[in-house]
């Protein structure tokens, strides 16, 4: 009797690959041939799954998405039980921090993502707009004469705070103090 396959556990298993290639050497070293070697398995494996490097890059950038976006929501409904509107959004902007294991690796890789993004159009048009596409949604929370600007700055400031951790300028803690910090100003 044949064996049945996880199809989209095999997807997973390379893009989880992908990942540790872009962790350590970023997207420019992603090949099928190394993705298929990190993976342990064929690279007619691979090939069966992503005909293109272009196409394993685009839906593992899916797939981080889709683990950015849980990641937050879980911190964004916790939060909602409050029903503080700056407990929300804190947890909206903190849940975009690598404070801990899962999210660092979760901001390594989108950071890779973003700099390969700054060569290649396709992944660019999809990074660029996810601030765009986030902000509206937390505008509500915010009373002051321009929400949506609020928001965006608060979105840019987490972003290089991110950054700021992966690469030790600033601790998590610290980060934190500053999101907290411009969180206090917002909401007085």
């Amino acid at each position: 009797m044949p064996k049945r396959v996880d199809h989209e556990q095999r997807r997973r298993e390379i893009t989880h690959a992908l990942w540790r290639i872009a962790t350590e050497d970023g997207l420019k070293a992603v090949t099928l041939r190394r993705v298929a070697a990190e993976a342990g398995i064929s690279m007619n494996l691979v090939q069966y799954y992503f005909s293109t490097k272009d196409q394993m890059v685009r839906y593992s950038l899916d797939e981080i998405i889709k683990v950015a976006v849980a990641q937050m929501t879980k911190e964004i409904d916790a939060a909602k039980e409050t029903g503080d509107p700056r407990a929300i959004l804190r947890a909206a902007m903190a849940g975009m921090l690598p404070v801990d294991e899962g999210r660092r690796q979760t901001s390594i890789v989108y950071c890779a993502y973003m700099l390969y993004a700054v060569t290649d159009e396709e992944i660019r048009a999809v990074v660029s707009g996810i601030p765009r596409a986030l902000a509206p949604q937390l505008t509500p929370l915010v009373q002051a004469p321009d929400p949506l600007a609020e928001v965006e700055s608060l979105i840019a400031l987490t972003s290089g705070l991110a950054v700021g951790i992966l690469v030790a300028s600033y601790t998590p803690d610290e980060a934190l103090g500053f999101l907290d910090y411009r969180l206090d100003q917002l909401f007085g």
